[in-house]
């Protein structure tokens, strides 16, 4: 999520009089979706009372210490937002908090493996760091004894010891770019840190927001332990910018760790009727072309272009039996899929990839 359309993508939204409506003028709404600060309320108005009242009354969410939002709306977000919310509360009780890890890479847009559990931020006291419970909070009902919260995640904070350079991106203290890559590729699984090289490689990031490979390399080379550093190398070689879509980068990855040859990436097929499709994977010893079915694909109003969801897969139907006309296997597989890859295996091979003799390296998801 690049951010919450009309909320607090940066702190400056945050602070903007115009987010503050419900400060200035009467009550502030349980479906009001915007962060409210007791100490800016208190200094605009001389009180913080009402918001005190607002969660009393069961119409507010204290999300952290002085930080409040509106019940109604907190119940509408989604874990995402809900997410970037927390983060956005601790940033406005202390705007001096450096964010680090998954944190720091949601702040750069980068692919997350996930809602984090916690929001990770740094510390410069080493008895300080650890995990802490959630602090978001609703009142209880005085008939049900319920919030009304309890089945939505919260998130606490998880503070790192680490010597950090920061940086202000979004409007926040955040680790540095090639930092936040490292935190992040060195701690997770080959699938995950394929796809965040991937992103953060690609030509679609803006200026500041990429990096290139030999900086990664410079980066990991820096790297402590020889572990890590075998383990970035062989994220890199895996890394491909052509890569489209999270979804293709964890495919990508998840077949090299499953023992299948790496396939052709973006392919472009044509027929007697001119062009067919650019595919997401190719074999073409095996003449079997793979797809990543995501979402989007069928739901997203921008990828649609203008035509209706039945429209966008009769014509992939159609696409598809062209190249099966062409002799060519088709295999389509989607999330659901990649949560259990030995049934990506299991198709692949089906369709006739044969598994490469030497076992590759890295961690077999299977285990």
């Amino acid at each position: 999520m690049r951010g919450i359309p009309g909320l607090f993508s940066t702190w400056a939204v945050l602070t903007r009089p115009v987010g503050m409506r419900s400060i200035e003028h009467g009550v502030m709404k349980s479906d009001e979706a915007v962060l409210v600060l007791a100490s800016r309320r208190r200094a605009l108005t001389g009180s913080s009372r009402s918001l005190s009242r607002g969660y009393r009354n069961g119409t507010l969410v204290r999300v952290r210490a002085g930080v409040y939002f509106g019940k109604a709306a907190w119940l509408s977000l989604k874990p995402w937002q809900r997410y970037r919310t927390t983060m956005a509360a601790v940033a406005a009780v202390d705007p001096s908090m450096t964010f680090c890890y998954l944190t720091a890479l949601r702040i750069w847009n980068l692919p997350c493996p996930g809602v984090p559990t916690h929001i990770h931020v740094i510390t410069s006291s080493r008895h300080k760091a650890g995990k802490a419970s959630p602090t978001t909070a609703a009142a209880r009902d005085a008939k049900t004894g319920k919030t009304g919260i309890e089945h939505v995640r919260s998130y606490g904070l998880s503070r790192h010891f680490w010597l950090v350079h920061s940086v202000q991106y979004q409007g926040f203290a955040v680790t540095t770019l090639p930092q936040t890559v490292m935190d992040c590729m060195v701690r997770l699984e080959i699938p995950d840190a394929v796809a965040i090289a991937d992103a953060v490689l690609g030509p679609r990031r803006g200026p500041g927001e990429a990096l290139t490979r030999q900086q990664l390399l410079d980066a990991a080379a820096g790297l402590a332990s020889a572990a890590k550093r075998r383990h970035i190398q062989e994220v890199l070689a895996l890394a491909d910018e052509a890569s489209e879509s999270v979804g293709e980068s964890r495919s990508r990855a998840f077949i090299h760790v499953l023992g299948l040859p790496a396939p052709v990436l973006q392919h472009v097929f044509h027929d007697r009727e001119g062009f067919i499709a650019r595919t997401d994977f190719f074999w073409p010893e095996a003449k079997v072309i793979g797809e990543f079915d995501g979402d989007a694909k069928y739901l997203d109003e921008v990828l649609l272009a203008g035509v209706s969801t039945q429209e966008a897969i009769l014509a992939e139907k159609k696409r598809e039996d062209r190249l099966r006309a062409l002799g060519y296997k088709v295999v389509r597989w989607d999330w659901k899929t990649l949560s259990t890859p030995d049934v990506l295996r299991q198709r692949l091979i089906a369709a006739g990839i044969r598994p490469q003799k030497t076992p590759p390296c890295g961690q077999d998801p299977r285990a």
